[in-house]
């Protein structure tokens, strides 16, 4: 039986999904599914009533780092997991960081320019991104930064649920018209260039320029 994403393409949560299932060549099938006034049926299944959620036959499963986890044991390689302690505490801490204050950040200018505009029909709060770009956007990339250094990948030199999970609030960030500054962010801008050059995030990517008529990188 073929596993089923619930979420709505664009979600940088969903994303993650299905470029960790993309790498580990799991099939699935995605059932669009706006996370707003979601039925008492779909709330059986994610409690907390947001997406993604996972449904193998019988079985459901709620939040990307779950399901993540969980399709790790289904399908050990390539393991988007280190082995080690130190790197699998780092990888799970840069994760936790992307999840939340990175997609928090990056997510707002989507939000606004993308489905305020497009989908609420409401103009984008300009000024309210001006003080999002000055004041809390400037310390998570230089974060991340100075984590790369020279680095090709975040954690144990090779791509892992840390990359996976990083690279993701970035796309809708570009869909928003947005760019890393590469003068600025030099590590960063080579970083996101090439995690999302990989077949499986570039996949999701060209997805959702045909939707969002976003930039993608």
């Amino acid at each position: 039986m073929t596993i089923t994403i619930h979420g709505a393409t664009g979600s940088p949560f969903v994303r993650k999904v299905k470029v960790a299932f993309a790498e580990k060549s799991i099939p699935f099938e995605q059932e669009s599914l706006i996370p707003f006034g979601v039925s008492d049926e779909y709330k059986k299944k994610s409690p907390l009533g947001k997406i993604p959620c996972l449904e193998d036959g019988d079985f459901t499963l709620p939040d990307s780092s779950c399901i993540i986890a969980y399709a790790e044991r289904l399908q050990p390689n390539p393991p988007l997991y280190p082995s080690d302690a130190k790197g699998l505490g780092r990888a799970l801490w840069y994760e936790e960081y992307a999840d939340s204050k990175l997609t928090e950040v990056l997510t707002s200018f989507f939000f606004q320019r993308v489905i305020r505009k497009n989908f609420m029909q409401q103009e984008p709060d300009e000024e309210k991104l001006k003080e999002v770009a000055q004041n809390d956007l400037p310390p998570v990339l230089d974060y991340l930064e100075g984590e790369l250094s020279d680095r090709e990948y975040l954690v144990s030199g090779a791509f892992s649920v840390a990359d996976l999970a990083v690279a993701s609030p970035f796309v809708n960030y570009n869909h928003a018209g947005e760019s890393v500054d590469a003068s600025r962010w030099p590590a960063l801008t080579a970083y996101l260039e090439r995690i999302h050059s990989r077949p499986s995030y570039k996949a999701c990517i060209e997805e959702e320029k045909a939707m969002f008529g976003g930039g993608g990188s």
